[in-house]
């Protein structure tokens, strides 16, 4: 069964409807509609300001699994755990922790429950980044960090702090996952990354945050470096199909406006 359905089903059968994956312009142009929250009792919205991975993005690390074999995976920004289950589903052989100082221990419990109805490998605890990162490293994983993804507070210092205090504790192979890059303005935070470690990265301009991926490029195969490729873009072009979804919305054609 794919990732995203029994991570799906988990949390239905925990009472939880999850709702993720929808185009903006469907609801009102709301930035956050691809991201994941949830429905309980068909009346009350739970976890608005905690969604976790967009389909989309569940959908991308599923596909990741197939080329990374991780022992070790740590996810900065656990709130109700669906990212963190996520990421046990896609690397099985790895022993998974999530960590969160979300002020409302119902998430890390239900995390726990998803993890022990699942057979999953780890736990989610209570922590706060930079400062736990080690010393749950230390008590809940049972080596070097070889996969990391961090969606804790969004700014470029703590996105740059929560990356050294995991890089302490990793192997020369770790993967780096970081999501809300582009939503939350952390691009420069993710370029000095790059620059202090000497690691190489992608911006994952395809993926609906705007997450991206540092990575020790000879520790890497050229099949991970290809599949990265598909949801990455040339800076220009990028910045120049923006240009064109500006016009748009100010009612020109961008086809005839790519042909003027």
């Amino acid at each position: 069964m794919p990732v995203f359905q029994t991570l799906y089903y988990a949390y239905v059968d925990a009472g939880l409807v999850p709702l993720t994956g929808y185009n903006p312009w469907h609801l009102h142009n709301w930035r956050d509609a691809p991201f994941t929250v949830f429905l309980q009792g068909n009346e009350e919205i739970r976890a608005t300001d905690q969604g976790g991975l967009a389909l989309q993005e569940v959908m991308f690390l599923e596909n990741l699994g197939t080329l990374l074999s991780p022992k070790n995976c740590l996810i900065i920004g656990n709130a109700f755990g669906w990212s963190t289950v996520a990421t046990a589903l896609t690397f099985r052989g790895a022993k998974t922790a999530g960590m969160d100082n979300f002020p409302v221990n119902e998430g890390l419990d239900l995390t726990n429950r998803i993890f022990k109805k699942l057979d999953l490998d780890g736990t989610a605890v209570m922590g706060e980044s930079p400062k736990d990162v080690a010393g749950i490293c230390d008590e809940y994983l049972d080596g070097p960090l070889d996969f990391v993804l961090v969606d804790a507070d969004h700014t470029n210092e703590a996105l740059v702090a929560d990356f050294w205090a995991t890089k302490r504790k990793a192997s020369s192979d770790c993967v780096y996952l970081f999501h809300d890059v582009l939503n939350f303005n952390m691009v420069d935070g993710f370029s000095r990354i790059l620059k202090e470690s000497h690691l190489d990265g992608r911006l994952l301009t395809k993926t609906p945050s705007g997450m991206a991926i540092a990575y020790e490029k000879d520790k890497v195969s050229r099949a991970f470096i290809d599949y990265l490729e598909v949801f990455s873009d040339d800076l220009k072009l990028y910045q120049g199909y923006r240009k064109l979804a500006e016009q748009t919305t100010k009612g020109r054609n961008p086809f005839l406006l790519y042909n003027e």
